[in-house]
């Protein structure tokens, strides 16, 4: 899959509206009407031709009584496979129960989790977790108002890891992936709610260069500590 980071398209096609009860994408900086956007994507379809060109949508806002979806835009390859991303399923539902052993022995649950919104790091190996990453998620965690885990599906060495976060660090997560969100070839971060449902979704860990930012004033909150 490939983003597309800034559209030339939809800079042309851009007008500033008045938000009224109808639907609006955020792509980047900007917030397009339906009609608009439909009509920038089939030009960027048209470029890529015959390869894949779809969004995905990483937050819905209401706003005015109009919904807001906050949107890249990708290109899959023909030969892509579609349930890489079955993550995206689970926008506005629970996210999967898990519950696995951290390097104390200790079971950890989603359950755990719940009462404060919580950024899940999705991560292939032990590898990819970043110091970055966990420095980040240490401050968010020491705020005292989020929460923040680490779902690891293949096993490696998680000492230096679980010594460094303030946040459990779970590690032999692969069933768990594969039977509800497959396994990311890079790591993805979800934002969590109170009751678990899945809310954000940060393609990469937030870095201060980013354009696509959350709109809702919580995960923007959240957004702005980890970057």
């Amino acid at each position: 899959m490939k983003n597309i980071p800034t559209f030339l398209v939809f800079a042309i096609l851009f007008c500033t509206q008045q938000i009224v009860a109808q639907k609006f994408f955020k792509i980047a900086n900007d917030v397009v009407d339906e009609a608009t956007f439909k009509e920038g994507l089939a030009l960027i379809a048209q470029e890529y031709d015959p390869q894949i060109v779809t969004y995905k949508t990483f937050e819905r806002v209401t706003s005015k009584d109009s919904i807001i979806e906050n949107i890249s835009i990708v290109v899959l390859q023909e030969d892509e496979e579609e349930e890489v991303y079955r993550v995206f399923d689970f926008l506005g539902k629970p996210l999967p129960d898990f519950e696995f052993s951290d390097i104390t022995g200790s079971s950890i649950s989603k359950q755990k989790f719940s009462g404060k919104y919580t950024v899940v790091g999705l991560y292939k190996d032990a590898a990819q977790v970043r110091k970055a990453h966990i420095k980040s998620l240490n401050a968010l965690v020491n705020t005292g108002e989020y929460n923040a885990v680490a779902l690891i599906a293949k096993n490696g060495n998680m000492a230096g890891i679980a010594k460094r976060a303030d946040f459990p660090v779970l590690n032999e997560c692969i069933s768990w992936y594969i039977d509800n969100i497959s396994i990311p070839e890079s790591p993805k971060f979800l934002v969590l709610d109170e009751t678990g449902n899945l809310k954000y979704i940060f393609q990469e860990f937030p870095q201060k260069e980013d354009i696509i930012q959350p709109i809702d004033p919580v995960h923007l909150k959240i957004y702005d500590i980890l970057r």
